[in-house]
């Protein structure tokens, strides 16, 4: 069933200074080597030029307060290259004991000439970018499979072969994906963001509910605008983010980041 109407929060304000909630999500049936494992998960920042520096070192602080096992970005850091730059190089001094890995999102694509631009970049700091790439993360007793897959606007997403397509109690899937689209073969856990949370949320209904994808894309929907939602035997958990393209305005939809608890 497609989420065509979700509760709006209490929130108005403009975007750019990257001020955010750390919201906590727990996803139940986790293996046990899985389990009170702390995943921090970050998307569409869209830093802007009114994004000062001093936002981006707090947004920082709070990142690296949230002491998170291993740190993933869901990707649209900026809509143009030079606001893309200042915020990873500003959140490059965070650090967790798995790594951070990180997607990129149809804004990125924009925002750079290259991928490789991206990934160089990425690299320097010490993250890992992923494009239908995956590595496998060796826990105590089991492996953690961290895969990420390109966008869809631009890029040619494709999840075979990252890992098992069948569910495995010594291996945990994890799939990072800017587009909320099912992918198959589907993960234990799938993170996306690109939706914003549907920006604008009047009584339930957004701009995805009136065919925003469709309309301005000439693409499918995606399935869910927000939150945590089982889909076949898969968990989908889709991040409102932070900032906004275009129109830096939110109403109805908070800021968020998410930190997801495995038990």
């Amino acid at each position: 069933m497609y989420q065509f109407f979700s509760k709006p929060d209490r929130y108005f304000g403009f975007c750019g200074d990257l001020r955010c909630d750390v919201k906590e999500t727990r996803i139940p049936g986790a293996p046990t080597f899985m389990k009170g494992l702390r995943v921090l998960f970050v998307s569409d920042v869209h830093a802007t030029a009114r994004t000062k520096a001093e936002d981006i070192a707090a947004l920082a602080e709070k990142l690296a307060g949230v002491n998170a096992d291993i740190i993933l970005l869901g990707g649209d850091y900026a809509d143009e290259n030079e606001h893309a730059v200042r915020l990873l190089k500003g959140l490059g001094r965070l650090s967790a004991p798995l790594g951070v890995y990180a997607v990129a999102g149809n804004n990125d694509r924009e925002a750079f000439e290259n991928i490789a631009d991206l990934r160089g970049l990425m690299g320097a700091l010490g993250f890992h970018l992923l494009v239908n790439e995956a590595v496998t993360l060796r826990l105590k007793g089991g492996r953690l499979i961290v895969a990420g897959v390109d966008e869809y606007r631009y890029g040619n997403p494709d999840a075979t072969g990252l890992y098992p397509s069948k569910a495995d109690d010594n291996v945990y899937r994890l799939l990072l994906s800017h587009y909320p689209r099912a992918i198959e073969p589907m993960p234990d856990l799938m993170l996306s963001g690109h939706t914003h949370g549907g920006q604008f949320n009047a009584f339930g209904l957004n701009p995805y509910t009136i065919g925003f994808e469709r309309v301005i894309h000439h693409r499918r929907a995606s399935r869910y605008i927000e939150g945590l939602h089982r889909y076949r035997d898969s968990w989908m958990l889709v991040s409102k983010g932070i900032g906004a393209s275009k129109l830096p305005l939110r109403i109805g939809v908070a800021p968020e980041v998410n930190l997801i608890i495995s038990e």
